[in-house]
């Protein structure tokens, strides 16, 4: 009797494939990858939907990877490097949207010095991994403005993002005072896309949300751990000087706490726990004030996306642990956090993504902490956008 043939599933990442693991798929970054903080990459593009769309069928298909041969010939075309892939129309359209508009969030015109696109772009000329990671925060940009090709958008904004990771991950061990400038950048682009996409690209799950979060959180830690080992003294005489002002500015960790952050506080301690755990929190709230700080100082006006983008940073790793297990003081410190980035729902990164997480962790925690929730909620009904 023949043997019934199986077909084996080809979705999987390189790296479970290499590891012999069962892979969730879960793109741009598998659970396995990022619990064993390893690489990960995908050697095909997610399944693309139908969409009505002007780009023709032709640039559609063709691979999005951006790459040092983007002029080659058609002999060279034609090769299997994801590395290798032309450039097509829609590079150009992602390319024109990144200047134009996506970049606008970076902007600062209350103070007299700002990174430009073509400060940004010289970077990229020997960097593909950062120009893809570029377009594809372009693309997301474009699946959010544009409902209605949502899906077109953000398949390719997952295939650029995954030549990205890929690329990177091959340099990371590898990074020198020649290339530290566009893997900082990178970290810096990656962190706000991913931020994004968590915040904004959301399914209708508040604890996949939060597993989402978790793991965007520790992705971004271990991408700035090793972007950030003793060059800031180097960074800080290229034109990405403007982009350290807020670190400059934001009030250190040690800090006093205000009355709103002061009151958190005082409940936490109040619950008597152990004094590690405890600690922990001190640092999460410390961290919260500093950006709190930023976003309602009228003489910092103009660091309130780059403040709010640096708190999950900011935040011990420990506290992250504490969210993941759904500890509710956690949960009422990520909320204050929300309302927030509440008042800057009129970028397209954050939206409506810090109302929904101070409603949906209202709602999860329930009548329990709702006196604990009471600031973010009204602070929710009286922002008014910055």
């Amino acid at each position: 009797m023949p043997r019934r043939t199986h077909k084996k599933s080809r979705n999987g990442c390189i790296e479970c494939k290499r590891r012999h693991m069962k892979c969730d798929e879960q793109r741009p970054i598998c659970s396995n990858c990022i619990s064993s903080a390893r690489g990960c990459q995908f050697v095909g593009p997610e399944p693309i939907l139908h969409s009505s769309r002007s780009v023709s069928r032709e640039t559609a298909s063709a691979s999005p990877a951006v790459g040092p041969s983007a002029v080659a010939s058609p002999n060279q075309q034609a090769g299997k490097d994801p590395e290798c892939a032309p450039v097509n129309m829609l590079h150009v359209e992602l390319a024109h949207n990144l200047s134009a508009e996506a970049l606008k969030v970076f902007e600062k015109p209350n103070i007299t010095s700002s990174v430009s696109f073509q400060d940004i772009l010289q970077y990229c000329l020997g960097a593909p991994y950062l120009m893809n990671e570029l377009l594809s925060l372009s693309a997301l940009h474009l699946s959010i403005m544009r409902p209605g090709q949502r899906t077109f958008y953000r398949d390719h904004s997952t295939e650029l993002q995954n030549h990205a990771l890929g690329a990177f991950h091959g340099l990371s061990s590898q990074i020198t005072d020649e290339n530290c400038v566009p893997v900082f950048l990178f970290a810096g682009v990656l962190g706000l896309h991913m931020l994004c996409e968590t915040l904004v690209c959301r399914e209708d799950n508040f604890e996949r949300f939060l597993d989402r979060f978790v793991q965007y959180v520790i992705v971004h830690h271990g991408v700035r751990i090793v972007t950030g080992q003793g060059r800031w003294v180097l960074l800080q005489q290229t034109a990405l000087k403007p982009l350290f002002g807020v670190s400059e500015k934001i009030p250190p960790l040690d800090s006093s706490l205000g009355p709103v952050c002061g009151t958190l506080f005082n409940r936490i301690r109040a619950l008597g726990l152990d004094e590690a755990t405890v600690r922990k929190y001190e640092q999460a709230i410390q961290a919260l004030q500093s950006v709190m700080t930023v976003v309602e100082g009228q003489h910092l006006r103009g660091h309130d996306i780059d403040a709010l983008v640096a708190w999950p940073i900011l935040v011990p790793r420990e506290y992250i642990d504490l969210v993941a297990e759904r500890k509710g003081e956690a949960l009422v410190i990520l909320a204050y956090f929300g309302a927030l980035i509440d008042t800057q729902r009129h970028w397209w990164v954050f939206c409506d993504g810090g109302r929904y997480l101070v409603d949906s962790i209202s709602q999860y925690l329930g009548p329990p902490w709702v006196e604990w929730l009471e600031w973010p909620k009204q602070a929710l009904v009286h922002a008014e956008p910055v």
